[in-house]
């Protein structure tokens, strides 16, 4: 049933209506409650939760009459039996087909000269896989999946950490001016009996990058949050110059309870949540990262996203966030939930950084759609990666490993 939910919730996206991820799994947490077996049931509990007003209830009920038509009962033994809706395998009449394929291109089109990027420099996509069951490094993270799953992804970080590790790095080169350069110029001295004629140089050492990590922690994007945490933790030292912000609806300073959880140092004595909170099969040395969320003072993981209030506060937090050496990073989906995203504080805050990296995890047909903000935020961005699955993940911790 949560195949068909989806695509019945995409095609409640096309015809407009704005379904967030977090009420697409309040929906398919009431079809649990309500069950199956009566169809106006399973009506007035999805339209409870899909349906804001009277424009989308007509809406709503036309495409459940299409989505969900009720079996069709044969005449005479010559009944072909229930009519397939759309996208649900049946073959489209010549006459469905032609309207709707000539508009998904004009809607497309329409919704991609609509971004702006007047900053943008470089999105990058992860690779999807085409298998029928995909890699659990190509498992999508915004699905619902057990325990046991969440770990058998958890079980692949360790070897992206050494894949990337193994990548080249960068090496100091040779410049007219700086510092003196002893140990190239002991190598080159030997093809002239030990007497450096020339004194080579090396470039200054560049000043140590300064790392803030913004992290959304509400319930759809915490899984990725987690996995996130766990890569970035291998390259960047929590501490001083390396700070972790976690946010629902406000920023808090996380740094010391991620410091310790990335070094297997968390308290094992954390409150814990429902069996099914994401995150709950992230583990490091015995402790989930659904428990140390639970943990942070201060942090409210049942309020709902409110990315332009995050973000105001974190523009006049202290210490402040600023600075030509500093790197910010933002894993979130920028869904605001109806509230207003207040794109000019994120424009404020990235002007004072040097740049700014965003991971989303969901994928770039989804940007802009619903009540996500990203398209406002979009021209302050240098970097966007599409961070669906764990390899998108790790795509976005390659490039934030290239800045420092």
């Amino acid at each position: 049933m949560i195949p068909a939910l989806a695509r019945f919730v995409g095609a409640l996206r096309a015809e407009g209506i704005a379904v967030s991820p977090p009420e697409a799994v309040d929906a398919a947490r009431a079809l649990e409650l309500v069950g199956l077996e009566r169809r106006d049931t399973v009506r007035r509990a999805l339209a409870t939760v899909l349906a804001k007003d009277r424009a989308a209830r007509a809406i709503f009920d036309r495409l459940f009459d299409s989505f969900f038509a009720p079996p069709r009962l044969p005449r005479d033994g010559k009944g072909k039996g229930r009519p397939a809706g759309v996208r649900e395998g049946g073959k489209r009449r010549d006459k469905d087909k032609g309207t709707g394929s000539a508009e998904e291109p004009k809607r497309a089109a329409s919704k991609k000269g609509t971004v702006p990027s007047s900053r943008l420099r470089k999105v990058v996509r992860s690779e999807r896989s085409q298998e029928v069951a995909p890699s659990p490094q190509h498992r999508p993270l915004a699905r619902r999946m057990s325990t046991e799953e969440e770990r058998e992804i958890a079980r692949g970080v360790p070897r992206l950490v050494e894949a990337l590790r193994l990548k080249p790095g960068r090496r100091r080169k040779e410049a007219r001016a700086g510092r003196p350069w002893l140990r190239k110029a002991l190598r080159r001295s030997t093809a002239t009996q030990g007497v450096p004629f020339v004194l080579p140089m090396q470039r200054p050492k560049a000043k140590r990058t300064r790392v803030v990590l913004l992290v959304d922690v509400s319930f759809s994007v915490a899984r990725a949050a987690g996995l996130f945490l766990l890569l970035a933790g291998a390259f960047v030292t929590l501490g001083r110059r390396a700070r972790v912000v976690c946010f629902v609806d406000r920023p808090v300073d996380a740094t010391a309870a991620i410091a310790r959880w990335t070094r297997g140092r968390a308290p094992s004595s954390a409150p814990r949540r429902g069996p099914d909170r994401p995150g709950r099969g992230i583990v490091r040395r015995g402790v989930a990262f659904a428990d140390v969320l639970d943990g942070i003072e201060g942090l409210n993981l049942d309020a709902p996203s409110d990315y332009g209030r995050a973000l105001h506060a974190l523009k006049t937090a202290r210490p402040a966030v600023s600075g030509r050496d500093t790197l910010l990073v933002v894993l979130g989906d920028a869904r605001a939930n109806r509230f207003d995203p207040l794109p000019w504080a994120f424009a404020d805050l990235a002007a004072r950084c040097g740049s700014v990296l965003w991971l989303v995890p969901e994928p770039a047909s989804r940007w802009g759609t619903g009540d996500s903000a990203l398209p406002g935020y979009l021209p302050s961005i240098d970097v966007v990666v599409e961070a669906t699955d764990l390899a998108g993940l790790a795509a976005g911790v390659a490039e934030l490993r290239r800045r420092l």
